[in-house]
């Protein structure tokens, strides 16, 4: 039987050379049925470069640069829409997948499969306007907030199948109209394949210059990740040290301020490709997941960098106890406390004595091994598209 072709629209999606968003073609790749192409945007996200590929697969179009929240990056989604509607026209495709936040490509990808008469699915990353209200961006009630509601209940009704990342949206599905028997949850995850490399964890932590109780944060330095949070646990413990990978929006804003603080027990690496990043956190001990408080994350998340440190053998403290109690619990892998209380789960994690480290650690493998993986994902997505395909 030939494989059907699925056609992604992703403006965020990047190709497997740059680090950073990798979600669709992760899962994708991992299809037994399906191929696939993938239409995103050439320039990179946090970085601002312009990106190329040299696989067939993704076609990237060009939108103008921007900085912030202005003008120009709603330019940029529209133009992105514009041109990946025109593109999409010309890629062979049996159905359409859309991915979120930026409503604008999923708008493009629906009128694709509407024109060309194509299945519709939608992935939901994020819940917009809701996150943009939770995070100051946007009024509610405002008139660009209604019309985006208006935009979220029609792709939602059109879509085939929804895609979520986490359970826990479900009520936010049901106060739109929208049957919660209609949205398939296909949590983030990551490959134990991909995270074994050959040198140890001495060698990786000499070649990088890692000394002491090292607490990684990897991921886009943006403002919704609680930067903030993590210099206050730095100014508070001065004998572990913070190694911040990445880049985003607010990186400047924080070199600066380890730079007024004095903060000598802090450094920067940029954002790498993904076979560079696995060695990066191997060489630390702890992965910090961090987000500032909105009222939007407590209906749920599956935040990709958590899967990365579980997958690379790193202890985990987060601040987000309430939006992942569908993913893991406190004293599972490490600990996940209270927003205000990252400086007391990286104590706790610190002080641990080695037989709960490894239990930590053993039981960060069995949920990479089952329920985290990217193959026991793939294979709910596949079973999703199936279901749309064939409906």
């Amino acid at each position: 039987m030939p494989k059907r072709t699925a056609l992604v629209v992703n403006q965020y999606a990047f190709p497997r050379e740059y680090g950073g968003i990798t979600r669709n073609f992760d899962m994708f790749s991992r299809l037994q049925n399906w191929q696939f192409g993938i239409i995103s945007s050439r320039r990179h996200h946090t970085t601002g470069e312009l990106m190329s590929s040299v696989d067939p697969r993704f076609s990237l179009v060009p939108v103008p640069a921007y900085s912030g929240n202005g003008a120009m990056r709603v330019v940029g989604w529209a133009l992105f829409a514009a041109e990946a509607f025109a593109v999409g026209l010309t890629k062979k495709a049996d159905l359409v997948f859309a991915s979120s936040p930026q409503l604008l490509a999923p708008v493009a990808g629906l009128a694709v499969a509407t024109v060309r008469r194509k299945p519709f699915v939608l992935e939901v990353r994020d819940l917009w306007p809701e996150s943009l209200v939770s995070g100051g961006s946007l009024a509610e009630g405002s008139l660009v907030h209604k019309i985006l509601v208006r935009v979220e209940k029609l792709l939602y009704r059109r879509a085939k199948r929804i895609i979520t990342v986490t359970a826990g949206w479900e009520d936010h599905f049901r106060s739109l109209g929208i049957d919660p028997t209609k949205v398939t949850v296909v949590p983030n995850g990551a490959d134990l394949a991909e995270f074994d490399v050959a040198e140890s964890k001495d060698e990786l932590r000499s070649r990088y210059g890692v000394e002491g109780f090292t607490a990684v944060f990897s991921g886009n330095h943006s403002n919704y990740v609680g930067l903030e949070l993590v210099l206050e646990a730095a100014e508070q413990l001065p004998d572990v040290n913070f190694w911040l990978i990445g880049s985003g929006s607010r990186k400047q804003w924080a070199v600066d301020e380890v730079a007024r603080r004095g903060l000598g027990n802090v450094r920067f690496h940029d954002q790498v490709p993904k076979d560079e990043l696995v060695r990066l956190l191997r060489a630390g001990d702890v992965g910090l997941h961090t987000v500032s408080p909105q009222s939007v994350f407590d209906k749920g998340m599956s935040p990709n960098k958590l899967y990365d440190y579980l997958a690379s053998g790193l202890m985990v403290v987060s601040n987000a106890k309430e939006p992942l109690r569908e993913v893991i619990s406190d004293d599972e892998v490490g600990a996940v406390v209270d927003p205000t209380d990252l400086v007391e789960g990286i104590r706790r994690v610190r002080d641990a004595d080695q037989a709960t480290r490894d239990r930590w650690l053993a039981r960060a493998r069995e949920l990479m091994t089952g329920r985290f993986s990217l193959q026991a994902s793939a294979r709910a997505l596949e079973a999703a598209l199936d279901e749309a395909a064939s409906a």
